[in-house]
């Protein structure tokens, strides 16, 4: 209540602030205009509401298959703020962020998509098991964000899953030893750790 004796208004905290069901119909636009105009809708609500961005992943997913999309460091960005929030709901979007990092994209890209990857592997690791070949080639980035979320990532896959990371152990030890970046460092000495567990 408020000092007048009537109730107070309270923000509910997922209610939202942009026409969620026009952006989806908007990233289902077959043109890019629309498509761009939705994703810069997406990013400028996923970090304060990412619970309501969370429907968009799927088209999101889908976005990711269109080369001529000029916005798709802003999709990667959003992929990256929605794992965080909810790994369980992009885990589907595994194969289709794999693939499009196996394609090799600007570094900014992958990192997010890492950053994507390292989420899901907390909650759905087995999604990333028949990936960990294309994830351990990005532990020759030169982006040390992307080295180190892929050390995360194969860590956190090799502890909860059967894969088989024999060679993987063997690159990720040298960069727990050798990488010139503190952060790799410790992620790819803490993957280790896991991946002998």
């Amino acid at each position: 209540m408020d000092r007048d004796g009537g109730e107070s208004v309270e923000q509910r905290p997922n209610s939202c602030s942009f026409d969620l069901p026009s952006v989806l119909v908007q990233l289902d636009d077959r043109t890019a205009t629309a498509q761009r105009e939705a994703v810069r809708t997406i990013r400028e609500n996923v970090k304060e509401q990412p619970r309501v961005c969370l429907p968009a992943v799927p088209k999101l997913r889908a976005l990711l298959a269109q080369p001529s999309l000029e916005c798709h460091d802003t999709v990667a960005y959003c992929l990256a703020e929605l794992a965080a929030e909810s790994p369980v709901d992009v885990a589907p979007s595994a194969d289709e962020i794999v693939a499009f990092v196996d394609d090799d994209p600007p570094a900014a890209v992958t990192a997010d998509l890492l950053r994507c990857l390292e989420s899901i592997a907390t909650a759905r690791p087995a999604a990333l098991v028949d990936h960990t070949e294309v994830i351990a080639t990005t532990l020759e980035s030169d982006d040390p964000d992307v080295r180190a979320a892929a050390a995360a990532t194969l860590g956190r896959v090799g502890l909860e899953t059967d894969a088989t990371l024999e060679g993987t152990r063997d690159r990720l030890a040298e960069l727990a030893a050798d990488d010139p970046n503190r952060e790799v460092r410790a992620r790819a000495r803490r993957a280790c750790e896991l991946i002998s567990r």
